[in-house]
């Protein structure tokens, strides 16, 4: 290997241990936001009781959590990767699928972003309502 493929082959190395930390951090905040949605489902659930004026809702209520529970995908659970390729021929394709799950990422959170203003918005709509019901 020449003295540039050598100096090139460092830089990747670099930018490869750079994008491992880069990921780590991702991932650190991926498992703190799964478990902060969590939370805040947990807390929106009890909420939606409330809503259960009658058995009727009630049931309603019920079914729609059941449905929506049922179309909830698991949690991840490790898989060790088996055969990984390391060819540095198949990397771009790699990168423009990572960088094309990214942008789906993205977008996915500008619409939970969405959501949680409506549901934001409906809770401060619901505690004035609360306020004046109690006076």
């Amino acid at each position: 290997m020449n003295a540039a493929g050598s100096a090139g082959q460092t830089r990747l190395q670099e930018i490869f241990e750079s994008f491992n930390k880069a990921w780590q951090k991702y991932w650190e905040s991926y498992i703190a936001l799964l478990n902060q949605l969590d939370e805040s489902l947990r807390a929106a659930r009890e909420v939606q009781w409330l809503s259960a004026t009658d058995q009727e809702k009630l049931s309603e209520v019920n079914r729609l959590q059941r449905e929506i529970f049922a179309s909830m995908p698991r949690r991840l659970d490790y898989k060790p990767l088996g055969q990984v390729s390391q060819d540095l021929d198949s990397a771009p394709s790699k990168i423009e699928e990572l960088e094309a799950a990214l942008a789906s990422e993205e977008q996915a959170c500008k619409m939970l972003e969405d959501a949680i203003g409506i549901l934001k918005a409906q809770t401060r709509a619901m505690k004035e309502s609360l306020a004046q019901v109690k006076k």
